[in-house]
């Protein structure tokens, strides 16, 4: 009985051994280890709190563009490089990532719709591909980073801007009123990143719509991220000092106080934290538009960036309109308020203004607001704007 005994633990030992070896080299053994996947950004603690460092996978999107320019033989001019990083939201810390831009100029043969194949098939993250202008010719912009979650909250990060102009291929003009329409109109859409709710509604109006997104709210990312995702045009709205310290104020402001180099990095922080920016508009900025001082630090990192302008005229006073011109910057002027009142009655009579000021003048840039009923008189009002002969169109394509 013994020997019987003595025997089953022999065996029970053996089964256990091959068991233990069956687990070791499965886990061990090459091609059968599935290591975590990787993050796409290093974490560093620093004084400043915790750093989510994408400077790594943005130097490989960086690289497989190179390698599709390089497979179509495509020369880059003008490139442009900075690192960027701005506060994380919730979390205190940074954001960092490289970013660059550069103009590409397509053979007769090759189209930008060509090209826009080759990145995809090479996998390359396409966030947006959208006509714009580059030093007074017609391209068209493609915007390429990341998509991800940080902290679970929604992240997009621009690590490309490529312009892309076709050889030979002339700047285009815009239609003049009575060519085959009585003008056109540029609807912005001022405070996203405020709430959620009327993102989807704007991003899905079928009709050019220009997203004016505030940096550093809850909700910016996401609504610069579905406004590129629909192939809307998506503008900074900076904010800038009222003159009323009843006026919310939002958590970074270009105040009259403020140095030169601290405007100037304020602004750069703020235009590298909402993805995709083409332009940018003043949000609130009574007192800082009137400064002169302030207006042309603030424009200077405008031009710098490429960036169109648009003065919001909060106040009569603005000087950044005439100072834009001056310093060579595109630019246009708001003429309207649509929503004053929250009433979806008396915004469409709003709407019914600028078709006028559109059909006499050949064009108008008009204002609305991130909101539930300034979604539904848009969108009931299209209808009506199309019918007077009037081409809803987005900002970049009415200043000058």
């Amino acid at each position: 009985m013994a020997k019987k005994t003595g025997s089953l633990k022999w065996w029970l030992l053996l089964g256990i051994a091959i068991i233990g070896l069956i687990y070791y080299y499965n886990g061990k053994s090459p091609g059968k280890a599935k290591p975590a996947p990787e993050p796409g950004y290093n974490l560093e603690k620093t004084g400043a709190g915790v750093v989510a460092d994408y400077s790594q996978a943005s130097l490989k999107i960086h690289n497989a563009v190179d390698a599709v320019l390089a497979n179509a033989k495509l020369a880059v001019k003008e490139p442009k490089e900075s690192k960027r990083e701005v506060p994380r939201k919730e979390v205190e810390g940074l954001i960092r990532w490289h970013s660059r831009q550069m103009l590409i100029e397509l053979p007769d043969v090759m189209s930008p719709q060509s090209l826009e194949k080759m990145l995809i098939q090479a996998e390359v993250k396409l966030l947006g591909t959208e006509p714009d202008t580059y030093a007074g010719q017609s391209v068209v912009r493609f915007d390429i980073g990341l998509q991800e979650k940080l902290g679970g909250e929604p992240l997009t990060l621009v690590t490309d801007r490529l312009y892309i102009a076709v050889k030979g291929k002339p700047a285009e003009k815009r239609k003049s009123k009575g060519e085959g329409s009585r003008g056109e109109m540029a609807i912005v859409i001022d405070d996203f990143g405020y709430n959620r709710e009327p993102i989807a509604g704007f991003a899905e109006m079928g009709r050019p719509i220009t997203f004016a997104v505030l940096p550093y709210r809850t909700y910016s990312n996401e609504a610069a991220a579905k406004a590129l995702s629909a192939g809307h045009l998506v503008m900074l709205h900076l904010p800038l000092e009222p003159l009323s310290a009843s006026e919310g104020v939002e958590p970074t402001v270009i105040t009259t106080g403020m140095s030169d180099e601290e405007i100037r990095q304020t602004v750069t922080n703020a235009i590298a934290a909402v993805p995709g920016v083409k332009g940018v508009n003043n949000h609130q900025g009574s007192k800082a538009t009137a400064d002169r001082r302030v207006m042309k630090t603030v424009l200077g990192v405008i031009k710098s960036q490429s960036l169109f302008f648009i003065d919001s005229r909060t106040s009569s006073q603005s000087v950044a309109a005439e100072t834009a011109r001056q310093m060579g910057i595109r630019t246009g002027e708001n003429e309207l308020f649509l929503d004053n009142s929250p009433d979806i009655g008396l915004i469409k009579n709003q709407l019914r203004k600028a078709v006028d000021l559109a059909g006499r003048y050949g064009s108008v840039i008009v204002i609305g607001h991130s909101r539930p009923n300034t979604v539904v008189a848009v969108r009931e009002m299209i209808p009506e704007i199309e019918a007077a002969g009037i081409r809803l169109v987005y900002a970049n394509q009415l200043v000058k």
